[in-house]
């Protein structure tokens, strides 16, 4: 069990899942304030949360080698933040030419 490739992934996949599950329950604090009927804030709270889990796909993609940290609030709250920010991420990647194959 040692030499499963999976087990490289345990802190950085456990960090995600808790930064998603505190930015769902921001979007769904946020769609809460903002909107007078239910048809809006859901709409909203529908939104944000498509954003997050779009986010947390891409971030992970793209950094699935290059996490190797122990899991602490502090990445959790870097991981939150950054399935927020997830196209500055992206578009950055793509904008870097040391990634272009040869």
């Amino acid at each position: 069990m040692e030499d499963d490739p999976l087990l490289k992934f345990i802190g950085p996949l456990a960090g995600l899942v808790l930064a998603v599950v505190l930015s769902v329950l921001a979007s769904a604090f946020v769609a809460g304030q903002i909107g007078d009927d239910y048809t809006t804030r859901v709409t909203i709270y529908g939104v944000a949360v498509l954003w997050v889990v779009v986010g947390a796909v891409v971030m992970f993609w793209l950094t699935r080698g290059a996490e190797r940290g122990a899991l602490s609030v502090g990445r959790v709250l870097l991981w939150a933040a950054s399935i927020w920010l997830w196209p500055v991420f992206a578009l950055h990647r793509r904008a870097k030419p040391d990634d272009a194959p040869r």
